[in-house]
């Protein structure tokens, strides 16, 4: 990443996908648990020694609510965002109680769980309600606009898909694009569909807006840093990916650009 130690993270960002089976008879609440005991909450409680923010996906079964088996993940991100809300771990939380957003430093983050649009497009052929968003996109405008205005700071938008996938529509990333287009979002960060970078942008002379794919722990992580007005991200990988033991990394999948300063 250009040398130097990559410093203690500040957290973690979980984007989706959090289990299998998201309303199973009898899985469920079990692979719940693991997410709980292998991911934890603040960096406390769970092997990872770091906070994690997480949101969910399209495998993390229905709203609250909806659920056939008893058991709801989205209730329990919701238990979760009322303790990180608690603690002053996050900012500002929406009126469902799912997406939330959050400042380290001068970055502004905020996460809109499934995709950032209000409701599922009427073209996409995906069940509801488990493929709801749920007004993520309302939050992230409302949000971005008290939150960051004018101010011209860095932001970060976390999501589970990206505009590579038919979960959502193009009409619904042209929306985002519009939404956050007054900002400065140094960086979209998502899951579902792998690992890797792209720009998006709806047309020609609008200014793309930078993709992190990032999605299968079990091969590798994005590492971020926001510092002396640069943004950096690389995906540490394992160079064996069914080695246990003795692993040994690599860096791919490099981004280095400006982050912008505040006004």
């Amino acid at each position: 990443m250009g040398g130097g130690k990559v410093g203690k993270p500040r957290g973690v960002l979980v984007l989706g996908d959090l289990i299998d089976d998201g309303d199973k008879r009898g899985e469920t609440p079990v692979q719940w648990r693991h997410f709980e005991s292998q991911f934890g909450l603040d960096g406390t409680d769970g092997m990872l020694k770091f906070p994690v923010f997480e949101g969910w996906g399209n495998h993390d079964g229905p709203p609250a609510g909806k659920e056939k088996f008893g058991f709801s993940v989205q209730a329990k991100i919701k238990e979760r965002n009322i303790q990180r809300k608690k603690a002053g771990r996050i900012g500002s939380v929406s009126e469902n109680g799912l997406h939330y957003s959050w400042d380290w430093g001068d970055v502004h983050f905020v996460q809109a769980n499934l995709y950032p649009a209000d409701r599922q497009h009427p073209k996409v052929r995906y069940s509801l309600p488990w493929h709801d968003p749920q007004g993520a996109l309302s939050f992230v405008r409302d949000d971005l606009r008290v939150a960051v205005g004018g101010s011209g700071r860095p932001v970060v938008i976390v999501s589970h898909c990206g505009v590579d996938t038919d979960w959502w529509h193009p009409e619904d990333w042209a929306e985002f694009h519009k939404a956050v287009k007054p900002f400065n979002v140094v960086a979209y960060f998502y899951g579902h569909s792998g690992t890797g970078l792209r720009k998006y942008k709806p047309g020609e002379g609008e200014k793309p807006v930078d993709c992190l794919n990032t999605g299968q722990t079990e091969k590798g992580f994005f590492v971020s840093e926001v510092a002396s007005g640069r943004f950096r991200a690389a995906y540490q990988i394992k160079k064996d990916f069914k080695a246990t033991g003795d692993l040994e990394w690599e860096w791919k999948h490099l981004l280095d650009k400006p982050s912008g300063q505040p006004r």
